[in-house]
Parts: structure tokens; sequence; C-alpha cells
């Protein structure tokens, strides 16, 4: 019996040695992960041979992954001075400083550059000469293997697609994670305002991306690395192929749908309207009922909970993702992950509160999806009916961005014409509450019809190809506004009427650049609305294995006076979210707020 006691004893401190062995050695491979992860990107992005073409960072990534993780002390250094080493001529300079500005007025974006991490005492001094070299670098090609040299191109170049990955080598499920995370390292200009460190994010990931077995567990590392930048362009990878992505059926779990269409906002979901008449006939609920509470739980916790994959500048667009109103994806993100189709609510009508049960629409049932997208159809078809260009009586004319096409633009004999009669009207409302469809029309008609001459309207820093990191403040005219060197002048006098812009949680990137330039017209402008998306700059976009597209804001949008677009957005000079019982009822409430405004100057 001793002899058996004494087994188990030894077994037990042989099981617990050997765990925390194991433990530690996994996270000596982890810091030997993270450490190559960032001296890759530095390499990819800074050396010469790279920017020339000579590098195949992909392959040496691979190549060199293995030895990494196991790599002791000297053996690790070794490996970095032949991941360093070139031998194409280089063109350096001294070391730099880069200070950071509190407001962006200077020539350079330089926010993002840090550089503190080859300090590290595991380089040798042979390693740290190395990198610090790298930092120095200059790019005198105006070209580079993995950076477009066109500032507004979208697409990185050179990036393997690996079509048929299968999702489950660790070697390739960290390449993945080393090209996003280098990504939005060097080329994505608002690093600097992410919520958590970046080099600790990368800390955070590596144990996950180690783990992928499969495609759905992939897939949501990338959402969640996605999530982590604070990027409402970021969200673009949820739109990326939904026909064959996990995200929404396993990730998500958004099998169930309500009888409804909802608003989120922080402390409650506003009903909208219903999906068709026999659903409102046969629930006690209203269009203007808010949910405050479901299965028990406050609704600010329940989203929480459920937004934390969402990518978003800002808790508008957050809300904005987990609300179905002009979603049109058939998700239904405030009621993702549930474990039935049964729901107890509690519902605030007016001053009073009430219990409801609530049973949703289930995703895999024939009959409830052609309930749903026969709805979204609808909705799809009411947004086209919207005129792009209305006359709302004889003194306002109203322009909906998102409802503008090129084939609306006017024929050249009939601008003088337009010019005349859009100057004689008392107010001109310009919607921007949908993404602008016809670029042209606002960055060359409008100002040309409204005689406004080209203008900055902003300050503009694209990636600066002589040291990848940094950002160049472009002052160049026709950065900002279509300057065609033998067109038409401005149309007559400048228009004085007023100007009022419609904004709220659609209004993104483009839709904010064009806001930011109506916003200066004249001196009779004004913007009434919410916080917008705070995604303002061209959207860049790196393949990843499996052949998945990595989004993010490639360029930095900043006022004139340097004060930042990205996660603010633009703030109104107007606060306008439309009321519970305006939400009820058909009236655009923000619309007929803007009339008064006209009429009434309220």
């Amino acid at each position: 019996m001793m002899q058996k006691v004494l087994l188990l004893s030894i077994l037990l401190v042989f099981k617990l040695f050997f765990g925390h062995a194991q433990a530690v050695n996994h996270k000596v491979e982890n810091q030997n992960i993270q450490e190559f992860i960032q001296i890759w990107g530095l390499v990819k992005y800074r050396s010469q041979k790279s920017i020339a073409g000579k590098f195949d960072a992909d392959n040496m990534f691979l190549n060199l992954i293995d030895s990494v993780k196991s790599a002791d002390h000297d053996q690790f250094n070794q490996l970095m001075l032949r991941l360093t080493k070139d031998n194409t001529p280089k063109t350096t300079v001294s070391k730099q400083v880069y200070p950071k500005p509190k407001l962006i007025d200077g020539p350079y974006l330089t926010n993002n550059i840090d550089y503190d991490w080859i300090k590290n005492r595991k380089y040798n001094l042979l390693v740290k000469e190395q990198l610090e070299h790298l930092t120095n670098q200059i790019n005198n090609s105006g070209q580079h293997h993995y950076v477009p040299s066109v500032f507004y191109q979208g697409d990185l170049p050179n990036e393997g697609a690996y079509k048929d990955y299968t999702f489950n080598k660790e070697a390739m499920n960290l390449l993945a994670l080393a090209k996003a995370w280098n990504a939005i390292e060097y080329l994505f200009p608002y690093k600097y305002m992410i919520d958590k460190n970046w080099k600790n994010v990368l800390k955070d990931m590596i144990p996950f991306f180690r783990k992928i077995n499969d495609r759905t567990s992939y897939e949501k590392g990338i959402l969640m690395l996605e999530a982590s930048i604070n990027d409402t362009h970021a969200g673009g990878f949820m739109g990326y192929n939904p026909g064959s992505m996990q995200m929404c059926n396993t990730i998500l779990n958004v099998r169930y749908y309500p009888p409804f269409d909802y608003i989120a906002r922080e402390n409650n979901l506003i009903i909208t309207k219903f999906l068709n008449d026999s659903l409102a006939k046969n629930s006690t609920l209203k269009p203007g009922d808010e949910i405050i509470t479901i299965n028990g739980i406050k609704i600010k916790k329940w989203l929480k909970e459920r937004s934390a994959l969402l990518p978003a500048s800002n808790t508008s667009v957050t809300y904005r993702e987990l609300s179905t109103s002009n979603n049109f994806r058939g998700d239904a993100f405030a009621f993702s992950n549930l474990k039935n189709n049964s729901l107890k609510l509690k519902v605030k009508r007016q001053k009073t509160t009430f219990q409801q049960n609530l049973v949703m629409l289930d995703r895999k049932d024939q009959e409830s999806i052609k309930i749903i997208t026969s709805h979204i159809h609808e909705e799809i078809a009411r947004e086209k009916a919207l005129k792009g260009i209305e006359n709302i009586g004889n003194h306002i004319t109203v322009i909906r961005a998102g409802n503008v096409f090129d084939k609306d633009i006017p024929d050249d004999n009939d601008l003088e014409k337009l010019a005349a009669e859009l100057k004689s009207k008392k107010a001109l409302i310009f919607d921007m509450r949908k993404y602008p469809q016809s670029p042209g029309f606002f960055s060359y008609y409008i100002p040309m019809l409204l005689g406004k001459a080209p203008f900055q309207f902003a300050r503009y820093y694209t990636v600066d190809l002589r040291q990848i990191g940094n950002f160049k403040f472009r002052n160049k005219l026709d950065t900002y506004m279509n300057v065609p060197k033998d067109g038409p002048k401005p149309i007559g006098d400048l228009y004085t009427g007023k100007i009022v812009i419609l904004t709220n949680e659609n209004t993104q990137s483009m839709g904010e650049w064009y806001t930011m330039m109506l916003r200066q017209f004249n001196s009779n402008t004004t913007v009434i609305g919410s916080q917008t998306a705070g995604a303002d700059g061209d959207v860049k976009r790196i393949t990843l294995p499996g052949d998945y597209q990595f989004s993010f804001t490639g360029n930095g949008i900043f006022y004139p006076d340097g004060r930042e677009t990205q996660r603010v957005g633009i703030k109104p000079d107007i606060y306008f979210k439309p009321s519970a019982k305006e939400l009820s009822i058909s009236t655009d409430a923000q619309l007929q707020k803007a009339i008064k405004f006209i009429e009434e100057g309220l």
C-alpha cells in the first residue's frame, strides 16, 4: 500500500514538473515568435533588399519559424543576423528623432514610430546594430515591392493568396498574423490611437493563432485582429465572401432573427418596423417600444458581449452594426449567440414598462428565410426609390449622396442652367447618411455649380515611401479636389444661401470626406446629426493565406488645424438623433429637423 502511495506521489510530482516545464517552454517559444515577427516586419518594410523585391518575405518566414521557436539565446541571434543581412547598396541617414506633436500640423505624421523594442537585452550587439541600421535607411527609388506607389491604391502588392490553404498549419497561421500585424505596424496611420498597445496585441494573439486548426478558428482570429485596431474600415472583412464564410453561422451564431427591424442604442433596442403586417398583428409589441432587458440582462451589458468581434472606430458604429437598419445583410448581431428562439423581454413604452415573451424567426426555417428576404428586398427598393436630387417646395433642394449616380450628372450644355437653379434656392440640404455613389459629382460638379474654386479643406497624410512607418503631408490641391487643367471654371459667384449637411453613424469615409469639404463652402453652413463613422481616408487591404482580405484605413485625414477625424468622426453643429417615437413613424425626422432649421432657424 505504501509503495502505491509513493508511486502515485512520484507520478504527481513528475506530472506537475513536466506541465510546468512545458508551460515555461511554450512561453519562451511565444517570446521568440513575437520578437521574430517584429524583426521580420522591419526587414520586410525597411530593408533595401525587400524594397527592391529581392526578399521573399513569406518564404523567409516559413523557412525560419520552426527554428526560431526552439532557438536558445545564441541560436536566436544567429538566425536574426541571417534574416537582417543585406548586401544590397544602402542609403542611410544618421539616427533620427521623431517628435510626436499634439496637433498634426507638420510635413510628417510621426506618431506611430517607436523602435524602443530594438533595445531588447536578448539581442546581441551585432543584431542591435543591424536593426538600428534598418530604422535609418532611406528609400530613394520611389517604389516598394510590398507597398503601392500610388497613394490611393488599395491592394498591397505581391502578397501571396494561398487560395487552397486548409487552415491547419501553425507556420502558415503565424504568417497570417505576422502579415496583418506588421501591415498595421507600418501602414496604418492611426496605430497610435488604438486602445490597446499594439505590441501587446501581438503578444496576446500568438497563443491563439498557434492553436488554430480549422477555418472557423482562423476566421475568428482574423476578426479578433480587425476588431482590435478600432477602425470602422476593418469591417470590410465582415463583408468578404459572405457566402463561404463561417463567421455568421458559427463564430457569431446569428441563427435567430427578430420579427422586426430595430435600432440599437446604448441602453435599449428600439423597434422601428415589423417585417410584415401579419407579424405586426400577431404581436403585442409596437414600433417605438424600447427593449431594455433580455433574459434579465440589461441591454448595455447584452450588447457589449455581442460586439466584441465587430470592428468599429467608435460606439456609434458598434451600435450601427448591432442594428438591422440599413445593413441589408440579413443578420441581427444584437440577437447573436442565442441558445433557443425564445426570449424574455422587459419593454418600455412611453412611461410604462412590461414583460413580454418573444419568439424569434429561425434562419434554418425556409418560411422564416422567405419573410426576412422579402422584407430586405422591400427596404432596398424603398431606398432606391429616393430621388438623388429633389426639390422641397420652391426654396429648398435636397441632394442625397447615396442616390446620385454618375448617370445623373448633367450634360455640359445644362450646367449653367442647373447652377442658376441651385443658386436660386434659399437652402441646399446635402444628405450624407448613405455612402456617396458618384465621387465626381461632389469633387468636381458641385463646387463648379456653386461657384466654389478648388481649395484645401483637410490635412491629408500618405505613406512616406522613403521611410515606411512615417506618413507625409500632401499639399497638392488635386489631392483634395478635382482640378482639371483646361476644364470649366466655377460658374458665377459663390452660393451664399444656407447649406445644411445631414450626418449620422452611416456617414463614413468618402461621406465624411465630402462633409468636410461642404462644411467649408461658405460661412452659412450647418451640420445637423450625430457622430459619424470615424474612418476617413482610402482603404488598404492586405491578402492573407486562404485569400482573405484584411482591411484598414490607409491614409491619415485631419482637420486643417490638425484635429483628428479618425474615431472622432465629424462633429455636428446641431446634435440630432431621432427619438423612439420619431423612429416608429415613416417620416424622416432628421430631414424635417433640417427643414425646420432652414425655415425657422431652430
